[in-house]
């Protein structure tokens, strides 16, 4: 069992011989599985670092097909040494001379059976060809003439030609022809995948058929490890195909306990199904079939069990450990990383557990998955990994109380349009039992409504007299209006705000972490409102401090709408850099990223006297001073002046904070630990 710092965690197989027993069979479940349109893997790289591209294939298998599939040679994991793999009729070693080999297999031109042509010597091949890759996926076999293929041994560029006696059939048209193989993100592929199951079950196919893999006790530690160093050594060797992504399902309706399918945590109060978070997901792998270093979602946790088959090859980074890893894969992909800071999760890169090992020093974490085992990852946990052959396996998402402080400085990508992304603010809303917001109301079309808006406004004068402006009218034909009578509806979004106590009469937010004062109107302030509008300040009466100026507060001021939370009571101040328009609550700036610069403003009196008062340079996080692009955390822990400001912060004091990279937040200090130079804040507005 592994510990939960290390991002990964493994369920015993006490549910092997407990609940798993009591289950029934799934000879009848996997009828319904129908694995539409799966991956072909490819893999690009060399010495330890390689990147991953998806290729959709256009066609679908049943689960015999998909067992054939993976039981054929070059998809079958290597076999032991002096051993064979399953089907293959010769052991194919490396060494001799091509030529050699084209004899011992029997073949030459002068026999007539195939024509081939000797590679010659030089730099060997990056990927092994063979003929029966190039084949369509379409192509059925017969058993008439011969069939030729050539395997490459891509270390010492040998070629070897051994006869197969399944030759291609001619194609049969069946109608319309399925679109050409596609590239596609896994993002676009989870949330665009629909639930498939198999409208006609072949009964034949699934006669004397058995879904368990046999020989399931080969997978030792001993053999396991042997698969290991044979996948890095020939990960761009065969592309692999795996059918990842599939909504279903495979535990029965009537089962409670473990069922991925069910299981009952905080993303329920959504109300609604998110693709790929919330709903279960169906995994069919083969040898070497992978996933690539990624989070989950919105950094979620997630539950993977296996129903029967091969093992997985887990890898995980200790959540310690997680910055360093970010770093360390920026290094190697520079100007992906440049494109895109989320780039890790587009799962597209691997790397090895030894180049991280050697290279950069982080520990990785194994762990081999076993059928009729779970595992778990936990939030913020980089994984990895890949199937040691023919299984079934599902997983799922879930939340649990933990993952809020996760999800609510999780990050998306936004290179990505279709992202799967969950509200975090909407369930702690729920869970709260406030209304959060709905859709409500029908209207016309936008255009309907800015054109009803335009024929209020006034014609304008002519520019040249006794000419009018508007010109003539167009008539409409019958098809305009045909097109006016299919115009869709649209939905209009109206915010259902919850009844909020208004403590501050310059601002609608209660910040608890904010002192509230008297005003001169009787009514009460914030203290940061009374400081940063121009028209109020603070004075000490009777050692009580008075928010005064508040009743001359300009009206157009008060009709300003703040940026951050997009609400019009109170008052806001704008930005003070010239011909900038954004404005924000007092209470709102800090978290908004504002840079707040307090320092003493020469003022003249009414007799020429020149005296100082407390001023504020208030700039948006658009116009505020950035940091240089040089600046790295060994820098910061090394400056001088801002190690000295945070030992002298107190608690409940407010600050802006910034990861390297990453956007200003604030929050409020709840400890200062100077002997570990940091702070645990809580982040703003939420908390």
């Amino acid at each position: 069992m592994v510990s939960i710092k290390n991002s990964i965690h493994l369920v015993a197989r006490a549910y092997n011989y407990t609940r798993r027993e009591s289950l029934p069979q799934l000879n009848e479940l996997v009828k319904t599985i129908r694995i539409k349109n799966p991956i072909k893997q490819e893999f690009m790289g060399t010495h330890g670092t390689y990147t991953q591209a998806n290729i959709e294939k256009q066609r679908s298998y049943n689960l015999p097909e998909w067992k054939a599939l993976t039981e054929e040679p070059q998809n079958q994991p290597p076999a032991k040494r002096g051993e064979r793999r399953r089907g293959q009729e010769k052991i194919v070693r490396g060494g001799g001379s091509s030529r050699g080999r084209s004899r011992q297999a029997g073949i030459s031109n002068a026999q007539g059976s195939a024509k081939t042509t000797r590679k010659a010597a030089g730099r060997p091949r990056r990927f092994p060809v063979t003929i029966e890759d190039d084949k369509d996926d379409d192509d059925e076999i017969s058993e008439k003439s011969p069939r030729v293929k050539i395997a490459t041994n891509a270390d010492q560029a040998q070629t070897s030609v051994e006869e197969i006696t399944t030759p291609v059939k001619e194609k049969k048209s069946r109608g319309r022809q399925p679109k050409g193989d596609t590239k596609q993100s896994v993002s676009s592929r989870r949330m665009n995948n629909q639930t498939e199951t198999a409208d006609y079950i072949d009964e034949a196919a699934f006669k004397d058929f058995d879904y368990r893999l046999d020989n399931i006790e080969e997978f030792t530690s001993e053999r396991c490890q042997e698969l290991e160093t044979a996948y890095w050594k020939s990960l761009t060797f065969a592309q692999p195909m795996y059918a990842a992504d599939m909504p279903g399902s495979l535990f029965p309706e009537d089962i409670t306990s473990w069922n991925i399918a069910k299981l009952e945590n905080l993303l329920d109060v959504l109300g609604t199904k998110v693709p790929g978070v919330n709903t279960a997901y169906l995994y069919m792998g083969m040898w070497k079939a992978s996933f690539a270093w990624h989070l989950e979602d919105v950094d979620l946790y997630s539950i993977n069990y296996i129903h029967f088959g091969a093992p997985k090859q887990w890898y995980s980074i200790s959540q310690e450990d997680a910055r360093r890893f970010e770093a360390a894969m920026r290094s190697v992909w520079p100007n992906d990383s440049k494109n895109c800071d989320q780039f890790l999760r587009h799962k597209t890169y691997l790397i090895s557990p030894q180049l991280l090992k050697d290279r950069f020093n982080i520990q990785v974490n194994r762990l081999v998955h076993h059928e009729g085992e779970f595992v778990i990852t936990y939030p913020y946990g980089y994984h990895s990994g890949y199937n040691l052959g023919y299984n079934c396996a599902e997983s799922v998402n879930f939340a649990l109380e933990s993952w809020l402080d996760f999800g609510r400085i999780a990050r998306k990508c936004e290179c990505e349009a279709d992202s799967v992304w969950v509200d975090v603010g909407e369930i702690e809303r729920k869970l709260r039992g406030e209304p959060t917001p709905e859709y409500y109301e029908e209207t016309d079309d936008d255009e309907d409504e800015e054109m009803h808006y335009m024929n209020e406004l006034p014609t304008p004068p002519p520019s040249i007299k006794g000419k009018s402006m508007t010109g003539k009218k167009r008539k409409r034909d019958g098809k305009d209006k045909g097109e006016d009578n299919a115009k869709k509806k649209r939905l209009r979004i109206r915010l259902v705000r919850r009844p909020n106590r208004q403590p501050c009469v310059l601002c609608p937010n209660e910040a608890k972490h904010e002192p509230l004062l008297d005003t001169d109107d009787g009514r009460k302030a914030h203290k940061s409102c009374g400081l940063y509008l121009p028209e109020t300040w603070i004075s000490s009466d009777s050692d009580k401090e008075i928010v005064y100026g508040v009743s001359g507060i300009d009206k157009a001021r008060l009709g300003l709408k703040c940026n951050f939370c997009r609400a019009k009571q109170g008052a806001c101040f704008q930005c003070t850099t010239k011909k900038c328009i954004r404005a924000y609550h007092a209470t709102c700036a800090a978290a908004a990223g504002v840079l707040i610069d307090e320092g003493p403003v020469p003022t003249f009196g009414e007799d020429g006297t020149e005296y100082y008062v407390t001023g504020f340079d208030l700039r948006c996080k658009f116009h505020r001073k950035r940091r240089p692009k040089t600046v790295g955390v060994d820098m910061l822990d090394n400056n001088k002046i801002s190690c000295s400001y945070g030992r002298k912060l107190t608690v409940g004091t407010t600050v802006q904070a910034q990861l390297v990279g990453g956007d200003i937040f604030a929050g409020v200090v709840v400890e200062n630990r100077p002997g570990e130079l940091s702070l645990l804040i809580d982040i703003l507005p939420e908390g």
